[in-house]
Parts: structure tokens; sequence; C-alpha cells
């Protein structure tokens, strides 16, 4: 038995590897993934920035879907299934954030959606849809591998895979390896000719679009990263393959820490 490779499973061993051995023996258990992490999001202790970041996310697939089907959208449209969701949060959780507000929160969202419909989309609308936010899975050798890219179109002949951010990356984030990862599963499945793949971070805070080049060699790297990772996490039965490593800002802020005895001795020694 082997853990699947993804993206979030190889930040989740690098932050912390215990953090890996919990995430995956919690959704062995949950029939969907994504609802389970909205679950969490929607009923757990969620920060803002998750708030946020899933309610934009949330709102532009909603618009995806719409334009992949010719119905009607637009920014209004979009806003309310952001707002929305932030009202839900609310409503079911009282402790998003001491200091945060519904209002707070909508004022954001709204804006990085403005943005998005001002700056971003006019780049886009006349792409031709291929895929969004699906759960895809490619063998890398004897290892599956899962990608959920946000948006996946042809521009003039290109296969262009983006992600959208409502933030910068986080210290222990690799947005480059996210976006490598995308391009081998769309060299795979899509397009042979690595030349015209092109693989993006667009940035709803300010417009930004991040492009990153990939080579074959790029791709032949990533290959050997992910078999080496596989064989380095073992077999998922083993806890003793998943050492913890603690600290306080890690571990205050992890979802696992009600499992974890290190983790909430860290947190109380730290307080």
């Amino acid at each position: 038995m082997t853990i699947d490779w993804s993206y979030s499973n190889a930040r989740l061993y690098e932050s912390c590897p215990r953090s890996l051995f919990y995430h995956y023996w919690q959704r062995t258990g949950a029939n969907d993934d994504s609802e389970a992490a909205d679950e969490q999001i929607l009923y757990g202790q969620p920060g803002v920035g998750a708030v946020i970041g899933t309610a934009i996310h949330t709102a532009l697939g909603e618009h995806i879907s719409r334009w992949s089907r010719g119905e009607q959208t637009g920014l209004e449209i979009v806003r309310q299934v952001a707002r929305d969701y932030i009202h839900e949060v609310f409503n079911n959780n009282s402790t998003v954030v001491s200091d945060a507000t519904p209002e707070s929160l909508v004022h954001t969202s709204d804006a990085h959606i403005g943005r998005f419909f001002r700056v971003i989309w006019p780049q886009f609308r006349d792409h031709r849809y291929i895929l969004h936010e699906e759960n895809c899975s490619f063998e890398v050798g004897s290892t599956k591998v899962w990608v959920r890219p946000d948006l996946c179109a042809r521009d003039s002949g290109n296969f262009v895979i983006t992600d959208w951010k409502s933030r910068q990356p986080a210290i222990f984030e690799d947005p480059s390896l996210q976006l490598r990862v995308y391009a081998l599963w769309g060299h795979q499945q899509f397009e042979p000719d690595i030349d015209r793949i092109s693989v993006q971070l667009v940035f709803t805070s300010d417009g930004r679009i991040e492009r990153q080049s990939v080579e074959k060699e790029d791709l032949a790297q990533l290959n050997d990263r992910i078999a080496g990772d596989v064989l380095k996490w073992g077999d998922p039965n083993d806890r003793t393959n998943f050492p913890t490593d603690e600290s306080f800002e890690k571990c205050s802020n992890c979802p696992y820490l009600h499992s974890c005895n290190a983790g909430q001795t860290t947190v109380t020694e730290g307080k």
C-alpha cells in the first residue's frame, strides 16, 4: 500500500510528515475529498484567508461553469456566489476569527472578483474551454498522481493550464512545483508537444499573471521526484514513517491538532 502523489500531499509532508499521515487516513474514510475540505471550512475553525480564498475559488468556478455552458454570467452573479458562501460560513461557525465580520470579507472578495472581471477575464473569454476543477489522475510509473486544475483551455492551439491565486504563496509552498505537475499531466493527457503547453498563476489580488516555461528536462526531474517521494513516504500504516516537525505556528493552525499529542504539547507550552 502506498499514498497517491499530489502537490498537496507533497506540501503537507514537507511542512510536517505527521500531517500527511493524519490527512491520508482522514481522507481514506471520506467519500469525497473536495466535500470533506469544504466541510472543514464550513463547520471547523477556518481563518480569514481560507474563507476568502475558498469563496473566490467557488465563485470563479461557478463563473467558468456558466461560461462553459453558454449560460448567463457576470460580475454581480459571481460576486453573489462568494457573498453567499461567506455568509454560510459565518452562519455555521461563530469562531472564524474574533475580529472578522462577514461584511469585511465580502468587501475583500468583491474587490478580487471585480479585478478578475476588469483585468483578468478579458484575456480568457476567447479561449476554448476544456475543463475546470476536476479531480484528474494519471500514472507515473506505478504511482497514481492527482491534479485539480482551476481551468484548462485552448488558446491559438496552445494548451493553457491556469491556477487562480487569491494571495501570495506561503513560505512552505512551491507554486512552480504545482505548475510542473500540471504540465506533466497535460503532456500525458492532452498535448504531446511540450512547447505548446502553457502553465500560469493568476493573482486576483492585483491581476498579475505569472507564466512558467517547462522543458522536457523539468518533467524528467519531476518523474524522479514523484517516485522518490512515494518511496520516502513508505507504508501509510506505519506512523513512524511520518515523524512530527513541531512549531507553535504550524501546530496551532494544523487541522489535525486534535489527533496529535506532540502538536498539542507544543501549542500548550508555547502559550
